[in-house]
Formats: C-alpha cells, structure tokens, sequence
C-alpha cells in the first residue's frame, strides 16, 4: 500500500506546506494535475492540500473528478487561506462549498494559514483585491491583504503531522508473535 500528498495551489503556500510533509513523512507528492486514477489506485492514506481561490479550493475539480477512487481511502485535508484561523465558520464555508459531503463527513480537516505576495500577485488578482477592499472597508484584515503577509511556517504542521504520524503507525502490521508452547 502506498501513501500519497497531493495538492493544487496558486502561489507557492500550499506547495511548500506539501514539501515539508514529503521531508517529514518520505511520501511522494504530486501536483494535482499530475496525479491520475493509477495512482490512486493502491493508496491507503492520501493527504489532500489546496488554496483557496475566491471562496473555493483550488482541488475541488480534481475532488470531483476522482471521487471513485478517493472511497475507501484514510483521508486528510490542508486548507490554507488567508482567512484568520479564528473564523472557523468561513473556512468550513470553503470547504462545504468545494467539496462533496460525502469526502468532507469522511476526511480529517486542518486549516494553515497562507501567505500573499501583492508583488506577485497577477494584475487580475491585485484589482480583485482591490475591489474588495473598497466594498469590505479598511479593516486590519483588509490592510494586510493589500500589504502582503506571510505566515507559512512549518511549526503550523504539528497537527497534520501527528495525525500522519498515527495514520501510518496503524497501516504497520503487528508485531506480535504468537509462542506456541
């Protein structure tokens, strides 16, 4: 059986958080894009890491596509955003949006925050944010976002990576021996 990281982000958060897993935890990673039904196949724990886009996850598609595939699998999710960790009301939002209720009631969900770079940010994405500012108002949250921030740090994974941790240690066989006497 193998174990798997897969994720889809946008500018580079998700897929740092990813790789500081596949350090931790020598599993493979892929993009989202990159990993098909094959892959899956023979997965027992896959680990699932998105952005979020305008309000959804940016894996939703590759959730629906494969959603077969994804039953019977232990399932982890990473959301990042740069949404507070306090507003558990609007992450959840996020993922019950993007995400069938049949994966959300069944996968283990943990929320990181993000980073956002307004330099490298496309020009679409610095008007969109823009424009919210305006209609949202000047709150702290608001200013930062048009500053820029960054948060992804690697102690954010203690949580991910315990459950990991115990996931893997349960796919481990027993190592009792039976003494026949």
């Amino acid at each position: 059986m193998k174990n798997l990281i897969v994720y889809q982000g946008k500018y580079g958060a998700t897929e740092q958080y990813a790789q500081w897993l596949a350090e931790e935890f020598p599993l493979p990673v892929y993009r989202a894009e990159s990993c098909d039904a094959n892959e899956l196949e023979q997965t027992g724990l896959l680990v699932m890491g998105s952005s979020v886009y305008i309000g959804k996850l940016q894996i939703s598609r590759w959730v629906n596509k494969y959603l077969n595939q994804l039953y019977g699998k232990q399932l982890i999710l990473f959301v990042v955003s740069g949404t507070p960790l306090s507003e558990k009301e609007t992450l959840l939002k996020y993922v019950n949006s993007s995400l069938p209720e049949q994966i959300t009631d069944r996968c283990r969900i943990f929320y990181l925050p993000g980073r956002l770079i307004y330099n490298k940010l496309s020009w679409k994405d610095r008007l969109l944010l823009r424009i919210a500012s305006i209609f949202t108002g000047t709150s702290r949250e608001n200013k930062k976002m048009l500053r820029g921030y960054d948060d992804v740090k690697k102690e954010h994974l203690a949580a991910i990576s315990s459950e990991i941790s115990r996931l893997l240690k349960e796919q481990q066989p027993s190592s009792m021996t039976t003494v026949i006497g």
